[in-house]
């Protein structure tokens, strides 16, 4: 793109059949070594062409890289648009749309490599990594697996049942993930805690984390309204 010599802070995504961020898709994207369909989103710029910006105001940052982008396209490598509009609508939309939530940071905030009270995440939802323990079969249409029973560690390194996800798959991550499951298929129930999981469980060893947005905590630390979001491959169950 005839970019000089710097650093440009952004998110990788692939975006779904609406226009929206798809874990599941960019892991597989990754996973399979087909990355064409991966977006780069840049929203900063901490260094350009020997200089040294992070301690300039952010929305001078911003102005410089959207120039930098104003002569340049691609389909590929995109700029972060600003949205000028109060945080409260910002963040309803965005959880109207599905997505987790977003990233608000202060017009006047300097660049840092730590967290700061001037960047700070609003979230849509809580967003968790649970430990798989087990999946309940499909009903109807349905292929690969109905949901996971998924699970958390505790002070005492027991492994507590803590709620099925069942929403958030394709057919392909229906697939792919009973794939993962069947090789690590186990007998022995691995919870402490598992009682009256509904219809017939197949349980499998504690090793596959998933990653699972979800409304709230019940008060038998059970999750509500969840949706799965993909495996963490780079993280182990722990």
């Amino acid at each position: 793109m005839g970019f000089k010599s710097g650093w440009l802070d952004g998110e990788v995504m692939v975006l779904n059949e609406n226009g929206l961020p798809d874990f599941q898709a960019l892991q597989n994207a990754f996973d399979s070594s087909r990355t064409q369909n991966i977006i780069y989103y840049v929203f900063d710029v901490p260094f350009y062409d020997g200089h040294d910006l992070r301690a300039t105001l952010l929305v001078e940052r911003r102005e410089f890289l959207k120039q930098l982008f104003a002569t340049r396209s691609s389909e590929t490598v995109r700029f972060s648009a600003t949205f000028d509009v109060p945080a409260s609508e910002i963040i309803v939309s965005a959880c109207r749309m599905g997505l987790e939530g977003l990233i608000g940071k202060r017009k006047d905030s300097a660049y840092v490599s730590r967290r700061s009270p001037n960047w700070i995440k609003l979230k849509c939802c809580q967003r968790k990594e649970f430990v798989t323990g087990g999946y309940t079969d499909p009903q109807g249409t349905r292929i690969g697996i109905g949901s996971l029973l998924l699970g958390f560690y505790d002070k005492e390194q027991k492994l507590r049942y803590a709620g099925n996800v069942g929403t958030g798959f394709s057919d392909k991550s229906l697939r792919d993930l009973k794939a993962q499951l069947d090789k690590v298929a186990a007998t022995a129930n691995p919870f402490s805690n598992a009682t009256g999981v509904g219809r017939k469980v197949h349980w499998v060893r504690p090793e596959l984390v998933a990653e699972v947005s979800f409304a709230e905590w019940t008060r038998e630390e059970h999750i509500r309204h969840s949706v799965f979001h993909g495996l963490r491959i780079d993280k182990k169950a722990a």
